[in-house]
């Protein structure tokens, strides 16, 4: 902080005419203000990063379960909503690939992939005389996978 300081005083006009005119006051607050929009950049940078590291691992473990399970049916929805529960994320879960009948079922072999979304709110100031601002910030994480089950049926 010293050093910028010392920066900014270093940029001061030398003769009085360029000290009345303001510019000197109008570069500093310019100054300041980009300091401080760095300084919030840092302050919420690690919960977008916490919110990813979640999506990551929810977005592993239901593209691991249908490899597992070879289907993408009711169990996997279960297991979302406890995933859910553990991150306290509430992400948009797809799955595509080829995927057949009411319980979703793919055989062995076959590729699919699994894409979560989710957007993270970040609050970048609540000035005093009105609401807060924020930036939706989307991520997005899409894993392939390829089924582990053969279903006599599908066959």
């Amino acid at each position: 902080m010293k050093r910028i300081f010392k920066c900014c005083v270093h940029m001061a006009p030398a003769d009085r005419a360029d000290r009345e005119t303001g510019a000197f006051y109008v570069d500093a607050l310019i100054v300041f203000s980009v300091f401080i929009a760095v300084i919030f950049s840092f302050l919420a940078a690690p919960e977008v990063m916490v919110k990813k590291q979640e999506l990551d691992y929810i977005a592993k473990t239901v593209a691991r379960r249908i490899e597992r399970d070879g289907m993408a049916g009711g169990a996997l929805w279960q297991t979302i909503h406890e995933l859910s529960g553990e991150t306290g994320i509430s992400p948009d879960v797809t799955w595509a690939g080829a995927f057949q009948g009411a319980e979703s079922k793919i055989q062995i072999r076959d590729r699919f992939t699994v894409t979560v979304r989710f957007t993270v709110r970040v609050r970048l100031f609540e000035p005093s005389f009105g609401a807060p601002v924020y930036m939706d910030i989307p991520i997005q994480k899409t894993l392939s996978g390829v089924s582990e089950v053969y279903w006599k049926e599908l066959a």
